[in-house]
C-alpha cells in the first residue's frame, strides 16, 4: 500500500504561523513556511505540508471495519467489496456461503461479517482463487475519517478562527468597564468544537486520562495474562501490549466517528456537551510588538497545575501567532467571551506552558525561541 500522509496538525490551522523561511542547510534560500523546533533554540525551516503528519494514520483498514456502530464504514467497505467482485477480478465473481449467493450490495452487507468465510467462483461458475481474493478485501481501506477532518478544517478553519475574533471585537460589552463581550452562540460553538475536533484527533489522544486508566489498570494485565505461557514460564507483554494497542485503535476511530457522523454519545461530544454548561473562553489578543504565540504538534489541550489549581487551570489553544483561546470554568454562558491583551510577559508564560505539552515538535514563525519562553 503506497504511503498515505494524514497530518494530524492541519496545514491550514499551520498558515497562521508560515512566513518566509530558511533551512539549517541552506541559510540563504528563502521560501514560505514554518519554523520548526526540536530540542533546539534555532529553528529549521520546513514547508507546512511535510510536517506534522503519519502514514495511514487515520485510514480505516478491512480489520477495522467490523465495528457494528460504525455503519457509514461498513457501507463504504461494502460498496468496495460488490465494485471488486463485478469490476476489480479478472472476471466477475460472486460469493457463496453455504446455500446463499452474494452477489449484489444487498446480500454483500447481509452477510459483511461472513465475507471471508465464502468461497468464491466466477460467473461462469469456476471456482476462484480464495486466498487471493481474500488478500485483496483485506487491503480495501476506507478515508471517511480523513475525509470529515478535512471537509471540516481545511474547508472552514480560517473562517472559524476569523469570525471568532471578529465577533469578540465587535461585541455587545456586558456592562460598563467588563472585559467579557456576546458574541453569536453559533461562532462560540463553532470554535469550542474546533478546539474538541483537534483535541480528539491527536495520535496520543488520551480522553483527558481515560484511555490511559483502561490500558493500564485493565486491558494490559488481562492480555498479558492471556498471553502468558504456563508450559516455560515465560511470558509475552509485547505480544500482550500489542493487541491492547490495536483495540485502542479501533476504539480510538469510533470516537472520531461519532464524533462526525453521530450526534451524542462518545467523548466528543459528552465533554462538549460539559463544556457549554460550566465553562467560558477568554481570547488573549497580543500587544502590538509584544511578541508572539507558539503553537506545537500538540496544538489543542488541557492544562492542570495543583500550583495554579485556583487561576489557570483549562483548555488552551493557541488559533494565531497574536491570538489564544483559553477556557475555564466559568459562570456566564459560552458565547460570553471575556477580551483580554497579552503583553510581553503573558505571551511568555502561555507559550511556556505550550512548550510543555508538545510531544516533540514546536511551530514559531520565528527562527530564534530564546526570547518568546
Amino acid at each position: 500500500m503506497p504511503t498515505k500522509k494524514q497530518h494530524f496538525v492541519p496545514c491550514v490551522y499551520l498558515k497562521a504561523w508560515e512566513t518566509k523561511v530558511e533551512t539549517i542547510k541552506e541559510p540563504n534560500k528563502k521560501f514560505d513556511g514554518v519554523y520548526v523546533f526540536q530540542g533546539s533554540n534555532i529553528g529549521d525551516g520546513a514547508n507546512r505540508n511535510s510536517i506534522l503528519w503519519k502514514p495511514h494514520l487515520y485510514t480505516i483498514s478491512f480489520q477495522y471495519s467490523f465495528c457494528k456502530s460504525c455503519p457509514k464504514v461498513k457501507q463504504e467497505f461494502v460498496d468496495m467489496i460488490y465494485e471488486f467482485f463485478r469490476n476489480g477480478a479478472k472476471q466477475p465473481i460472486y460469493g457463496k456461503l453455504g446455500y446463499s449467493i452474494i452477489k449484489t450490495k444487498k446480500s454483500i452487507d447481509k452477510n459483511f461479517f461472513e465475507i471471508m468465510n465464502c468461497d468464491f467462483y466466477y460467473d461462469d461458475g469456476n471456482l476462484a482463487k480464495k486466498a487471493a481474493i481474500k488478500n485483496q478485501i483485506e487491503a480495501m481501506n476506507s478515508y471517511i475519517l480523513e475525509r470529515a477532518f478535512d471537509d471540516f478544517f481545511e474547508k472552514n478553519w480560517e473562517r472559524i478562527y476569523q469570525d471568532f475574533i471578529d465577533g469578540v471585537q465587535n461585541g455587545m460589552p456586558v456592562g460598563l468597564g467588563r472585559s467579557e463581550r456576546i458574541i453569536p452562540l453559533t461562532i462560540a460553538n463553532e470554535m469550542l468544537s474546533a478546539f474538541f475536533i483537534m483535541l480528539c484527533r491527536n495520535p496520543r489522544f488520551d480522553a483527558m486520562g481515560i484511555y490511559t486508566k483502561i490500558k493500564k489498570d485493565i486491558l494490559y494485565p488481562i492480555f498479558n495474562s492471556i498471553c502468558h505461557d504456563e508450559y516455560n514460564q515465560n511470558s509475552k507483554p509485547i505480544e500482550g501490549n500489542a493487541y491492547v494497542d490495536e483495540l485502542m485503535t479501533g476504539i480510538w476511530y469510533s470516537e472520531l466517528y461519532k464524533m462526525f457522523f453521530k450526534s451524542s454519545g462518545g467523548f466528543y461530544h459528552n465533554i462538549v456537551k460539559m463544556t457549554l454548561q460550566g465553562c467560558q473562553m477568554i481570547l488573549f489578543e497580543a500587544y502590538d510588538g509584544a511578541g508572539s504565540f507558539i503553537t506545537s504538534d500538540n496544538p489543542a489541550f488541557e492544562h492542570i497545575s495543583a500550583v495554579e489549581r485556583n487561576n489557570n487551570n483549562g483548555f488552551i489553544f493557541p488559533i494565531t501567532t497574536k491570538y489564544l483561546i483559553f477556557i475555564a470554568k466559568g459562570t456566564e454562558e459560552i458565547n460570553v467571551v471575556d477580551h483580554r491583551f497579552a503583553n510581553t510577559d503573558t505571551i511568555r508564560y502561555f507559550n511556556r506552558i505550550i512548550a510543555q505539552h508538545k510531544t516533540d515538535t514546536l511551530i514559531l514563525i520565528q527562527k530564534d525561541i530564546s526570547n518568546l519562553l
